[in-house]
């Protein structure tokens, strides 16, 4: 294990997640012991890149078209989790790396997640021809940039073609980038003018995207089709096609207040500015093939007997799904749809519970509005749910609008409060530890300082103290009601509350709405999340209309004062637990950090 380190993790800290795997260990178990052994800058790298959704652009695929598994070939960092759902959905997949402890790493981490599609690993030595056959791949993908010597690959284009039987996909960064990923969530370097025409003379190995263009075209392969992966491949949210403009880029309404975006987007430039591509090309005698994505339209139109759109915005979750928007037409709901692909085995499970709860909510509480359920599927091996598109923006595009919040919120309280599912019982032992009891339990787990526990403890005494005995009626649960599941017109008006698949059929009240306003408050005001905790607490910095939701809400369902109070005290228990019950991982001291508990 002699030619690289395993980047961004230390080299011991890989061996010890390794030796615990072949060991018996899970791959969850083994990798939260190496978070916890790593410093936070590597940690959240290696998060970053471990994310499924990074394989968003596997939809936009021709192969595989049949049941018969097809075989991928992916270069570069073995790390990245966009091998897992090519795994999971069709492929054979062989990675090829110059690190073995990498390769290793992900080979046992892939046998976990994706065991019907056996991962092989090959190491490189950075030879000029790659150690394959003629066309022995049916797609072959270079992750990290064109081939080039100065990252230890000494292999070209040319070779790469050779190995590919089938389609061609390599991901680069755009030598006129105005912004790049430093890897670690949310961060990004963003230079000064001088910065940047600096930069712009010294990328040499990077190209536009007419050079690499240029470079992709061949003659055995069709035109490549260029994206633009934004705001950046180490972490992008929309994936953008640069030729045919389906799917573009979403521009709601606090995008449009930033005129500089807006300007560029309308004179074309985006293509020119774009912080990274992927290009995808296609042999000649596939490039008519109809992509997946494609695929899954045309056996959604037939399940639901409406017109076959196009794909509007094609978005890559933070919780590893790939979401589609659909239009068929500007005029017409038929074929306005929200489709969801589960690219990993948690977001199938939830995806299943979504659309359960969509179907259900649908049909017994229609004063509470959710998308219309219209269907669910398996498609070449992907999980997809198909509902009807809502109208209006995601909250965040009005956040900071307090006109705007204060209708939202006053219509979420009685929406909220419709959802009551059993009528105000006494809370006795066992039904605080099954409400709240098994939450700390979840949290208790995965906190890893004495203080911490001992903070945890405390909470725990205090909150049975005071719910023992209280009369608590029963809710249907949303769990993660944040902004961007919620959906208002421009004036404030909810159409629809989204993103059902951590829900709860009966679960207590009141946390729901309280963690809406809490992460409104967060992204309006910038706080983190003991700041947004301090402020629910303390209440005396909330606006005056975002207690009266939180008070007209609790009046509707006759909750005691100290009940509700008590939830403010323990509310980072509730998002800790919901966010560990379906988290692939824990991450490395979450609660400590993020609410500064035992600190």
């Amino acid at each position: 294990m002699s030619f690289e380190e395993p980047d961004p993790l230390p080299r011991a800290a890989v061996e010890r997640a390794i030796v615990a795997m072949e060991a018996g260990s899970t791959f969850r178990r083994a990798y939260e012991q190496l978070l916890l052994e790593v410093d936070d800058d590597a940690a959240d790298r290696s998060m970053q890149l471990q994310r499924e959704a990074r394989g968003t652009w596997m939809l936009c695929l021709r192969t595989p078209a049949s049941g018969a598994r097809a075989k991928a070939l992916v270069i570069g960092n073995a790390l990245s989790g966009s091998s897992v759902p090519l795994a999971q959905h069709g492929f054979e997949v062989t990675l090829l790396d110059r690190s073995p402890l990498r390769l290793r790493f992900a080979e046992l981490r892939n046998a976990e997640l994706a065991p019907a599609g056996p991962t092989r690993v090959v190491a490189a030595h950075g030879e000029t021809r790659l150690p394959f056959g003629e066309r022995e791949f049916d797609l072959v993908v270079q992750e990290d940039g064109l081939p080039d010597e100065s990252r230890g690959w000494r292999h070209d284009l040319d070779e790469l073609r050779r190995v590919c039987a089938g389609e061609l996909l390599f991901i680069a960064d755009n030598r006129f980038a105005y912004k790049r990923s430093t890897g670690r969530r949310g961060v990004f370097e963003v230079p000064t003018p001088v910065e940047y025409a600096s930069s712009i003379l010294t990328r040499r190995s990077e190209r536009t995207l007419a050079g690499y263009r240029a470079l992709a075209r061949q003659r055995e392969f069709a035109s490549p089709r260029a994206f633009a992966l934004y705001p950046h491949a180490r972490e992008f949210t929309f994936l953008v096609d640069l030729d045919h403009g389906w799917p573009r880029l979403e521009l709601g309404p606090k995008e449009r207040r930033n005129r500089w975006k807006i300007a560029a987007e309308s004179l074309g430039l985006f293509s020119f500015l774009a912080p990274s591509f992927a290009l995808l090309s296609a042999r000649r005698e596939l490039a008519e093939r109809p992509a997946r994505v494609e695929r899954v339209l045309d056996e959604l139109a037939r399940a639901t007997g409406e017109p076959r759109p196009r794909v509007e915005h094609m978005v890559a979750t933070r919780g590893n799904s790939a979401v589609l928007l659909t239009r068929a037409s500007d005029a017409d709901e038929a074929g306005a749809w929200c489709v969801h692909v589960g690219l990993s085995g948690a977001q199938r499970d939830q995806l299943r519970r979504h659309f359960e709860m969509l179907t259900e909510l649908t049909r017994r509480f229609p004063a509470c509005p959710v998308p219309q359920p219209l269907a669910q599927l398996e498609i070449e091996g992907l999980h997809v749910t198909c509902e009807r598109r809502a109208r209006g923006w995601t909250a965040p595009q009005h956040t900071g609008r307090l006109d705007v919040t204060r209708t939202t919120l006053a219509d979420l309280a009685g929406m909220l409060a419709s959802l009551q599912v059993e009528p105000p019982r006494p809370m006795h032992e066992a039904e605080f530890e099954r409400c709240i009891g098994r939450r700390f339990e979840i949290v208790e787990r995965t906190v890893h300082t004495e203080s911490a526990r001992a903070h945890l403890a405390r909470m725990r005494d205090d909150a049975r103290k005071s719910l023992l005995g209280l009369s608590i009626p029963r809710v249907i649960f949303h769990a993660d009601l944040r902004s961007k599941h919620v959906q208002a017109l421009p004036g404030g008006r909810v159409t629809a509350i989204l993103d059902w698949g951590s829900g709860e059929w009966s679960d207590l009240p009141y946390f729901d709405l309280l963690h809406f306003v809490a992460h409104e408050r967060k992204q309006a005001d910038g706080l983190d999340a003991a700041g947004m905790w301090r402020l629910i607490r303390e209440r005396s910095g909330l606006h005056e209309f975002e207690r009266a939701a939180l008070e007209s809400y609790a009046g509707q369902l006759e909750l005691p004062e100290l009940y509700c109070r008590t939830i403010e005290a323990i509310y980072p228990v509730f998002v800790a637990a919901m966010a560990e019950t379906h988290w692939d991982y824990s991450r490395p001291r979450w609660l400590e950090r993020q609410f500064e508990i035992g600190g």
